[in-house]
C-alpha cells in the first residue's frame, strides 16, 4: 500500500550538545551506538509490527568524527530477514549548520530478534522490494523521532507536555537553522495546540517545516504525530508554529535567506 515518504522511512535530526561530547569536543561514541540502536528497534518493529531486542551489533565503523553543535542525521532500512530476526543497517551523517557541509561519520548492521518468538511463531515479513530513498533531507525540514519511555510520562502514562514542547521547539531550530545557515533564537510560539496525548511506547513524531520569511524572521510549522508501533495506527497529537530569528556572530538579528522558489 502506498504511503506518503515520512511514513515509508526512518530519518531523526538532532543536535550535538556539549553534555553528549568527550574533553575534545567530540560527540561519544557509546552516545552514537545509542541513536543508532533507537532507530534500528524503529526499523524492525515498524517492519514487522512487533517487539524485538537488539541481539548483536555485528561491525560499527566511525569513519569521521561528530562535533559538538553539529546537527546528526541518522537513518536506517532493512537488509535482510529471517525468520524470528533481521539485520537492519543503520547510518548516521553529520552536518554543519553554519556550512551545510554533510559528512558520513557512523554505519553499523544491528540484528534484531522479535521480542514475542517464544509465544508469536509466525515468520516475520520478507525484505521490503524496494529500499527508501535517503538522500539528505531539504534545508529548513527537521524530523526528531522520541520513543517515550516511563520516565517521560506523568502518572497517567502519557508525555509530559513540557517534553513535547521541548521537542517541537529544537525541530523549529534545526529547520530554522538549515535554512539560514546562522545562530538563530527563538522569538514567540505562535501558537501551540496539543490535540491528543501521546502514550508510554509509542513514537513521537515531529516534522518541522520552513513555511515563511520576514526580514530577520523565519515562521516554522511543526506537526506532532503518535503512531503505536504495533498497530501501526498514527494520529496527531500537536501543532505548533515558532518565530525564530536569524542571528549574527554577536547575538543581533540578521538578515535571513530568502526562500528560493524550488523551497
Amino acid at each position: 500500500m502506498s504511503q506518503p515518504a515520512h511514513l515509508a522511512e526512518i530519518r531523526h535530526t538532532d543536535l550535538v550538545f556539549p553534555d553528549q561530547t568527550n574533553h575534545q569536543g567530540t560527540y561519544f561514541g557509546g552516545a552514537a551506538m545509542a541513536e543508532m540502536d533507537k532507530i534500528a528497534f524503529l526499523v524492525a518493529a515498524r517492519h514487522a509490527r512487533r517487539p524485538f531486542v537488539t541481539a548483536s551489533c555485528d561491525r560499527l565503523d566511525f569513519e569521521a568524527p561528530v562535533y559538538v553543535g553539529n546537527l546528526i542525521e541518522l537513518t536506517g532500512q532493512v537488509r535482510m530477514v529471517g525468520r524470528t530476526s533481521m539485520v537492519v543497517d543503520v547510518e548516521l551523517s553529520a552536518e554543519d549548520l553554519r556550512t551545510g557541509e554533510r559528512r558520513l561519520c557512523t554505519r553499523g548492521a544491528f540484528t534484531m530478534v522479535a521480542g514475542d518468538r517464544k509465544t508469536n511463531p509466525a515468520r516475520l515479513p520478507p525484505s521490503p522490494d524496494a529500499l527508501p530513498d535517503f538522500a539528505a533531507s531539504d534545508a529548513g525540514f527537521a524530523r526528531v523521532l522520541q520513543l517515550v519511555f516511563p520516565g517521560d510520562t506523568n502518572h497517567l502514562g502519557q508525555l509530559f507536555g513540557g517534553n513535547a514542547m521541548s521537542l517541537m521547539g529544537k525541530a523549529a531550530y534545526i529547520a530554522a537553522a538549515r535554512h539560514t545557515r546562522s545562530d538563530v533564537g527563538m522569538a514567540a510560539s505562535d501558537k501551540i495546540d496539543f490535540i491528543a496525548p501521546t502514550k508510554e511506547g509509542e513514537l513521537l513524531d515531529v516534522i518541522a517545516q520552513l513555511s515563511s520569511v520576514g526580514r530577520t524572521s523565519m515562521q516554522i510549522a511543526v506537526r506532532a504525530e503518535a503512531e503505536d508501533l504495533m498497530s501501526g495506527e498514527r494520529r496527531l497529537v500537536g501543532e505548533a508554529t515558532y518565530v525564530m530569528v536569524a542571528l549574527d556572530e554577536n547575538g543581533r538579528p540578521t538578515p535571513a535567506r530568502r526562500l528560493q522558489p524550488h523551497s
